[in-house]
C-alpha cells in the first residue's frame, strides 16, 4: 500500500489516536487540542524518550508528537484517547478548516469523526455499528459512495478487502492526509503533553 498512511496497513497498533487539521500548523493543532504549552518543544529521538518517557503508553500520560503531511497537520497521541474523550475536540480543530479524527484500539472497531468550521459533518463508530440510528453529523452519509466502491457495506459489517480499519485509513487518505513514518521514529518531532480532558 502507497499514500500518507501507507505504512499502517496490516501493522499491528494496539492503539490508534490521531487528529489532523487542514492548512493549520501542528503547534495550532496543539494549542486547539488543549496542550501543556510548558511541555511543548522540538525534540531529536533520544531526547523525547529521556523527557516524556516516563508518560509514554499510558492512558493518563497524554504524550503527543506533531507534524505535517501535505496540507495537514496531524498529532499522534502515543497512549491516550483525548481525541474521543473529549468529544469537542474535533469541532475545535475544525474551526475556520476541516479536521478529521481517527481512533482505533484492540477492541474491535474503529472511530472516525470529520468536521467543518466547527461542526461535525460525519461521525462512524464501529464498535457500535453504522446503521443510520448510530451514525452522527449533519451529513452522516457523506462517505457512503467511497466506502461502497472500497467493497464495503457497513450496515451488514462487511468492510471488503481492506479490512475495518483498513477501508478507514483509505477514507482518511483520500481526503489527503498522512503521518511519516520517520516522524514517529526517526526525525526531530514536535512533542509535548496534552492537557486532560476537563472532564478529568
Amino acid at each position: 500500500m502507497t499514500g500518507g498512511l501507507g505504512w499502517m496497513y496490516g501493522r499491528d497498533l494496539p492503539l490508534l489516536s490521531i487528529t489532523f487539521a487542514r492548512q493549520i500548523n501542528a503547534r495550532e493543532l496543539l494549542e486547539r487540542m488543549g496542550v501543556d504549552q510548558n511541555t511543548v518543544a522540538v525534540r531529536e529521538q533520544d531526547d523525547f524518550h529521556y523527557e516524556l518517557g516516563g508518560h509514554l503508553y499510558v492512558s493518563d500520560g497524554y504524550v503527543v508528537s506533531a507534524g505535517h503531511y501535505g496540507s495537514w497537520a496531524w498529532v499522534w497521541e502515543h497512549g491516550s484517547w483525548k481525541c474521543i474523550e473529549d468529544r469537542g475536540l474535533v469541532l475545535r480543530a475544525s474551526v475556520g478548516t476541516a479536521a478529521l479524527v481517527l481512533n482505533a484500539s484492540e477492541k474491535p472497531g474503529v472511530v472516525f469523526r470529520y468536521a467543518e468550521n466547527g461542526r461535525l459533518i460525519t461521525g462512524l463508530d464501529t464498535t457500535t455499528s453504522l446503521v443510520p440510528a448510530d451514525r452522527t453529523g449533519s451529513d452522516m452519509h457523506r462517505f457512503d459512495t467511497e466506502m461502497q466502491a472500497l467493497g464495503a457495506r457497513p450496515e451488514e459489517h462487511e468492510y471488503g478487502p481492506l479490512g475495518s480499519r483498513g477501508m478507514f485509513y483509505r477514507l482518511a487518505e483520500n481526503l489527503g492526509v498522512g503521518v511519516p513514518l520517520d516522524d514517529l521514529n526517526e526525525r526531530p518531532v514536535l512533542s509535548g503533553r496534552l492537557l486532560p480532558p476537563a472532564s478529568r
